[in-house]
Formats: structure tokens, sequence, C-alpha cells
């Protein structure tokens, strides 16, 4: 029984001695695994020791710093702690250890303290090529802002060393400074010392310099290459897609047909547009006469000259159809002669043409109405201008109102409620450079006297013009365009009339458009192109002809009186069946040509004579109603007579009237 205990005894002993040897070579096993407990200091400078505490540390051979820097060499290395020197091309980032068993990364990031150092920036790049960065540490440039927020990251440059970083300029970039912003444990954010010049694109010419809608346009140039589009007047775009060719140093495109007169304009992805020094001329119909004036609808035909006529392929005459080529009487580039409808009023005329392109022509179709004569360019009598509509607000707008017209037989009527103003807008765009004055005339309301209007081109409020209102009465109003200095005058498209304070006041505008500056007109017309006021014309005397409509000198309007008188004292005379009181007006007056110095007779009825002495040319006879020999309550006759004793005598007269 001993035997056997001792037996037992003994092989229990056996086992717990297995089983301690074997926990002690696993302690021993343990105790040899590398492991990386903290390394610092945090913010460490290039060149400066950095410590690495752990576990056996005795087997690391190598230790790998980002972006791949493997050091080897080492200042102190033990069980529990490394040292090393940061290499200048270490980055921030999670570090590696490297042992004959394998590798551990640490759990923390590597980061460091960086004085990041500029020496040379490429001076001038185009957008899509590159441009180089030198100095020191500039590895540790995380982003570049070129100017306008444009922002290039770290993963998109092109290349990256210590000493050299080189990046794509972007396509939108333009010039300016250029902003770095660096990582490390103190980020930097700092700006290049002189602005990145950014290579625009350039025009040298344009082929032709004079174009029609839908011909070949050559634009030559450096660097057109990186245009996207190409701006016309007016504002059409071509876009690159749309070039018939294109290279760094031609583009070659069609002209579009809604162009109009204008600088030629690139566009590319940076902001930043380059446009010609000189204009492209677009070749549109232009016309110089039309006649006869006036023309009587329904039978007469009108004769249109000028140039370029042939582009067009409808005219457009105010309140009448469009006539289409087709049906014109004849065609050429000159000349278009065309049948007036029964429908048509007073008005400017404009086209289409073979492209599709609106616009005024410049010339006025004159139909006998009551009023004077349409202006070179009208954008409003009786109708707005082609393409045009009432973009009144603020008020009620009658643009048709018969209760006041001072030519035709409507005007256009506004009532303001709210401040606002009478306006038409989306008229086809109408080039008035070639005229002197913004011409209208409006017709105050009740309790208007002295409020001002303004009158505004384009909504373009800087250049700010107003009038003063006369209630109760039509009155023409000349504004010079060179008081619209900020106003494209190629491409009228709004007008704007807008009363300033009252109380709802009442106005009317009628004749509203461009033509050459001229004298106001008169408070009252005996003659003015025609006879007015069912003024007549009678017999005269002492004349060897006298012509009422006569086209050879005209002071303003087409017409004027032409006299050829045979005897000294010879006259011509106007008169109507009712007298009228001149007296409350202020000034008889009349415009007269004579070709050299003349004395002249005017008389009221059969009364005493008003002696005159007129110059050679155009002059303007104004006498006082009230010092004029006659009786002025009921004038029924007035006369012009010769007195000259050398015949024959020609004079021409216009313009006959009162004034207040």
């Amino acid at each position: 029984m001993k035997t056997v205990n001792i037996l037992r005894a003994l092989s229990l002993m056996s086992v717990v001695l297995s089983l301690v040897l074997f926990n002690s070579c696993q302690e021993e096993e343990g105790d040899r695994t590398v492991e990386l407990l903290s390394f610092g200091p945090s913010g460490v400078h290039h060149g400066d020791e950095i410590v690495f505490i752990g576990r056996n540390l005795d087997q690391v051979s190598a230790i790998v710093l980002q972006p791949n820097v493997e050091v080897t060499s080492f200042t102190e290395k033990t069980a529990s702690r490394i040292k090393l020197i940061v290499p200048a091309e270490a980055e921030a980032g999670k570090v590696m250890l490297k042992h004959s068993g394998g590798e551990i990364e640490s759990k923390t990031i590597l980061n460091f303290d960086v004085p990041v150092e500029i020496e040379s920036i490429t001076e001038e790049a185009k957008p899509g090529t590159t441009i180089t960065i030198t100095g020191d540490k500039v590895n540790w440039i995380e982003t570049i802002t070129f100017a306008d927020d444009i922002v290039v990251e770290k993963a998109d440059f092109v290349s990256l060393t210590l000493s050299q970083l080189v990046v794509t300029v972007p396509m939108e970039a333009q010039t300016g400074f250029l902003i770095f912003a660096t990582g490390g444990t103190t980020p930097l954010t700092f700006g290049s010392e002189e602005q990145l010049i950014v290579t625009l694109p350039t025009i040298t010419t344009l082929q032709p310099t004079a174009v029609k809608h839908t011909d070949e346009l050559t634009i030559t140039g450096t660097n057109l290459d990186l245009v996207n589009a190409v701006e016309f007047g007016g504002g059409r775009q071509v876009l690159k897609e749309n070039f018939v060719n294109q290279t760094a140093t031609e583009i070659k495109l069609i002209v579009p047909a809604t162009a109009v007169k204008g600088k030629v304009v690139l566009k590319q992805t940076s902001p930043v547009v380059v446009e010609s020094s000189t204009e492209l001329i677009v070749i549109l119909p232009t016309a110089t006469t039309a006649t006869p004036s006036p023309v009587v609808p329904g039978s007469g035909n009108l004769t249109i000259t000028g140039t370029n006529l042939d582009l067009v392929a409808e005219i457009g005459l105010p309140s009448a159809p469009a006539i289409l080529a087709a049906t014109f009487v004849s065609h050429t580039p000159t000349q278009i002669v065309l049948t007036v409808p029964e429908a048509t009023k007073s008005g400017g005329i404009t086209y289409k043409t073979i492209h599709g392109y609106s616009g005024s022509l410049g010339v006025t179709v004159r139909i006998p109405a009551p009023g004077p004569a349409p202006l070179p360019i009208t954008l409003y009598d009786e109708t707005v201008a082609s393409g045009g509509g009432d973009w009144s607000w603020g008020g009620t707008s009658v643009p048709a109102s018969a209760e006041q017209f001072f030519s035709g037989e409507v005007s256009w009527k506004f009532t303001a409620t709210g401040g606002g103003g009478l306006s038409a807008g989306g008229i086809a765009a109408t080039d008035v450079s070639g005229q002197q004055a913004f011409i209208f005339s409006l017709y105050g309301g009740p309790g208007t006297n002295g409020l001002q209007v303004a009158a505004i081109l384009n909504d373009n409020w800087a250049n700010y013009n107003a009038v003063t209102l006369q209630e109760g009465k039509w009155t023409e109003y000349q504004i010079p365009l060179s008081q619209y200095p900020a106003i494209n005058l190629t491409q009228i498209v709004r007008f704007t009339f807008k009363p300033e304070g009252g109380s709802t006041p009442v106005i009317y505008a009628d004749r509203v458009g461009f033509g050459a500056a001229g004298p106001p007109p008169l408070d009252y017309y005996l003659f003015d192109d025609a006879l007015k006021n069912d003024w007549q014309q009678w017999d005269g005397w002492g004349l060897t002809s006298k012509d009422f409509a006569n086209e050879e000198e005209v002071f303003k309007g087409t017409k004027a009186i032409k006299a050829v008188y045979n005897d000294q004292y010879g006259a011509i005379q106007i008169g109507r069946g009712t007298a009228i009181d001149i007296t409350g007006y202020t000034t008889l007056t009349f415009r007269v040509y004579a070709s050299a110095a003349q004395q002249l007779i005017v008389q009221l009825n059969n009364d005493s004579d008003n002696y005159l002495n007129i110059p050679q040319g155009w002059s303007e006879v104004s006498l006082p109603v009230a010092t004029m020999n006659g009786n002025k309550s009921a004038v029924s006759e007035f006369r012009i007579k010769n007195n000259n004793a050398s015949l024959p005598v020609t004079l021409f007269f216009d313009e006959i009237g009162l004034k207040n």
C-alpha cells in the first residue's frame, strides 16, 4: 500500500512539474513579443530626435515613416526604447515597426511642426498646363487655392517632392495670388508674394469685318483653344461644339441670325472674358427714303430705297398685316415697291430678313391724317414698334386711347396708382445712333401741371432725364441723345415715362421715337407740311407760280410753300371761313428761305402792313402779336407780300403758326 501511494505521489508531482515548466515557457515566449506603447514628442521638427517606447524593441530592425521613409540607423536602441533622428522626407501619418516576427503599425498618427518655404513659382501659365513651385518641405502643402476660390487638393497634384510641387492650372483659374495651406501640428496658411498670371485668349483680327447673318467669320489670335463660346452683339452666343473649326490661333464659326453690330466677346471656363477692340459690322437692310409721303392706303404703291434690301423677307407697316416679299411689286437690293394695305397707319417701317432677324428700316410710312409728320424712327404712334408690348407697371394702362391724341387717332393713356410708369418693352432692337434726339409728346391730365416725368431708355435709370408736364395740352419734348451716355444706342428695346409724384396722375403719350433735334412744335399751325386748322389756299396775286406742297427747300417735315413773285407787291394768301382770335398768343412766326436778302410785308386780313427784313438762307420770323398792326381778335386772312423791285423773287415758307 505504501509503495502504491509513493508511486502515486511521484506521478502527481511529475504532472505538476511539467505544468510549471510549460507555463514558464509560455511566459518566456510572451515576453519576446514586440509591442509599441507610445512615441513622441508630438509636433516634432524634422531633424529632431523622436523616442519610441515599448517592449522587446531590441528586435526592431527598421521603422518606416510616411510616405515610405525607412529608418534603420538609430541613435539608441534597447528593449524598451528606440531613438532616431527624423528625416527631412518624413510626412505625417502612422508609423510601421519592422521586426523578425513581422510588422506592427501605430494606432495614432505621427505629426510634425513644419516650416514650409517657397523659393519660386512659375510666373505665367495657360489654363490646363502646369506650374512648378520650388522650395523646402513643399511636400507638406495640402491645398493650393487659385484666385476666385478655386481649390486644388493634394491628391490632385501632378507630382510632389520635398523641394518641388507641380500642379495643373484649373481651366476656370484667373490671374491672382495663390494661397497655400499646409499640414502638420500647426497648419499654416500663406499667400504667394506675386500674382500668377493666367494666360488669356487674344483676338488679332476679325475676317471679314462686315458680315451678313449665316456668313462664316474667322477669328485669329492666340490661345483660342481656351474659348468655350463666342458672343455677338445682341447677346447671341455660339458654343464651342458648334464652331466650324478651332485651333490655338483660329476659330471659324457661322454668324447667328440674330447678331447685331457690336464687339465680339470670347468666353472661357474662367469668368474672365475677352472682347475685340473693334466692332463687328453686321450687314442689315437699311432704307434711306420711303415715297410718296403721304401715300394713300389701299391704292397707292410705296417705294422704299436703300441698301441690302434683297435680305428683306417681309415688311411691316403699322397696324397692317405683314407683307411678304413674294407679294412685293418689285424687289431689288436697292429698292422695294409694295402696295400699301388699307389698314396701314402712319409710323415706322419694320422688316424681317430671310434669316429671321427683325428690325427697323429707319424710315416711316406717312398716311394722310391729322397731326405732324412721323418721326424718322418711331417706337410708338398708334401702335408699338415691331415686337413691342405693354410693359407698364403700378397703374392702369390703355395703349390705344381715343380720348386724346397728338398725331393719328389714338394715344397711350396711363393712370399711375402705385408709383408706376407707362412703358413699352420687348421692341425689336433698333439702331438710333444716327439720330440726334429722343422725341415724344405728353399730355398732362388734371392736376399734373409742373409734374416731372422721367424719360428712361432701356430701363437704364443711371441716365435719368425728366421733363415737366403741362396740364391740359400736348407738349413735344426733345432730349438730346448725348444725355443718354450709358445707353447702347444701337439696340433700343424699351422706353418708359414715369410720373414722379402726384396723386394718381394721368398722362397721355404719343409720337414717341427718334429724329433730328429741331425746334419745338408751335401751339397753333396755319401750315406744317400742309395747311392746317381749316386754313385754305386763296388766289393771291402778282405770282408766276405758287406751290403749297413743294419739296425743293424744306425746313421741317417734307413740304414747304414755294412762291415765285413777279410783282413788287405780289402776295400769297391763305384764309378761313371763320375768323379766329389770336390775342391769346404771344408770337406769330414762320420760317422763310431766300437765296439773297429780301424785304417782306405781313398782313392780317387787309389791314396795315408789318414790314420785315430777312437774310439769306433759312431764317425765323417772330412777330409779337401784341405790337402787330391789324385786328388780332378776328383774323380770317393771312398774307405774305413781296417788297422788292428786282424781280422775279423766289421764296419758300414753312412752319407758319402761333406760339403761346
